[in-house]
């Protein structure tokens, strides 16, 4: 009776290691998969404002030979450069609804989603 009770025991305490162990490679698994998702995630983010910024910038230089029909070209970059600090100052003020809330959101989301990202 003694040593079945030792037996059972020993039973529990393999059984409990292979458990952490399993529960440790599944931890590491998952922060694996969610960083992955984040690092993609940026990385998009970074490319799309790249982009992005190549395009504000063709779009200034055809603003300002818009402006130049109309104004003398000093007074058309000046034109154009107002424009663009009004349009940083506007982010610049929505920076919470326009950025951070996003960001947070989408942070939360990969993170502490229960649901499973593979399909």
């Amino acid at each position: 009776m003694r040593l079945k009770i030792v037996d059972e025991i020993q039973n529990i305490f393999e059984q409990s290691k292979t458990w952490v162990s399993l529960e440790i490679e599944y931890a590491k698994l998952t922060l694996a998969e969610k960083m992955t998702m984040l690092l993609s995630t940026l990385i998009i983010g970074f490319i799309c404002l790249l982009l992005g910024m190549v395009v504000l910038i063709m779009l200034a230089f055809c603003l300002v030979e818009l402006f130049k029909a109309i104004l003398c070209p000093a007074l058309a970059y000046l034109v154009v450069a107002g424009i663009i600090c009004l349009l940083v100052a506007t982010i610049y003020v929505l920076r919470r609804p326009l950025l951070l809330n996003p960001l947070a959101k989408m942070t939360t989301k990969i993170f502490f989603d229960k649901t499973p990202s593979h399909k």
